[in-house]
């Protein structure tokens, strides 16, 4: 058997952190995506220092298209297949921002970043034994339909934006499945649920979110409980194929959340403000 191999995005804090740690007990090599490679050096010490399994980090800024393609390229060159792949990184912004290639912050890291890493990655993901990818979508996606512009809009709206980007994760997993479940690509998105994490406390907004997340704090799980979707999704690849799940119970999705058309013109859009030919 070849190695077993797990690449998650935002594995450094939070929910992704809670993740990594789980998954490092259940594959031979773990593979963390970090923007802050300081923080991700913190957390391969971390797993070391508990576990056997091999540790590697690859610097990856989901906001920027010029570090996920630097990535991808010395994740090729590095391993021949990777058998999951989780795409857990999330950002919220309170207020108005821009990636440096243009796109609103939220749309551009939660939804454009994972979409350009998965169409990259791919052939590593297809080559593996396993060929699973684990989207961290959230029932944000129920906030709002999506519509064009999808990536450069006028108005500004924090709760919508965030939504919309969560809604534009869960169509990358179902286009990922119509598109390769027949070549064996398992693919699932999952609801961590309320999850107290550093979700929105960007510097602008780091006042404001703190007293969002003290208020709400009693309500929130903890990371820990967040993260088992995740696992179990990871664990089970074939039972949650192709469906949205929160803690192993597939979930009924919202009218506009089974969207063929809507998925399909923002597929369509994505691809082009990229360049791509095909997911």
């Amino acid at each position: 058997m070849s190695e077993n191999i797990v690449a998650i995005t935002g594995p450094t804090s939070g929910i992704g952190r809670a993740t990594a740690l789980e998954l490092s007990k259940k594959v031979d090599r773990i593979v963390l995506l970090v923007r802050n490679l300081n923080k991700g050096k913190v957390l391969k010490s971390q797993i070391e220092e508990q576990l056997t399994v091999q540790v590697d980090l690859v610097h990856c800024d989901l906001s920027e298209l010029a570090s996920i393609e630097k990535a991808a390229a010395e994740m090729k060159e590095k391993y021949d297949s990777i058998n999951h792949l989780v795409l857990n990184a999330g950002v919220v912004s309170l207020s108005r921002q821009e990636t440096n290639d243009g796109f609103e912050i939220m749309m551009g890291t939660n939804y454009i970043g994972h979409f350009y890493l998965t169409h990259l990655l791919l052939p590593l993901v297809l080559n593996s034994e396993v060929k699973q990818i684990v989207v961290v979508s959230s029932n944000g996606y129920k906030f709002s339909p999506i519509t064009a512009p999808y990536f450069k809009r006028k108005k500004f709206n924090p709760v919508t934006g965030y939504g919309q980007s969560k809604l534009g994760t869960l169509y990358l997993m179902q286009a990922l499945y119509d598109a390769y479940h027949e070549q064996g690509l398992k693919t699932t998105a999952v609801h961590p649920g309320a999850v107290s994490t550093n979700l929105g406390k960007t510097p602008k907004n780091e006042r404001f979110g703190n007293l969002v997340y003290k208020a709400l704090d009693p309500f929130f799980l903890s990371p820990d409980e967040g993260s088992a979707s995740t696992v179990l999704a990871v664990q089970s690849p074939e039972k949650y194929n192709g469906k949205y799940m929160h803690n192993g119970e597939i979930l009924p999705l919202k009218k506009h959340g089974n969207d063929i058309d809507a998925r399909n013109y923002l597929i369509s859009a994505t691809l082009d403000v990229l360049n791509l030919t095909h997911l």
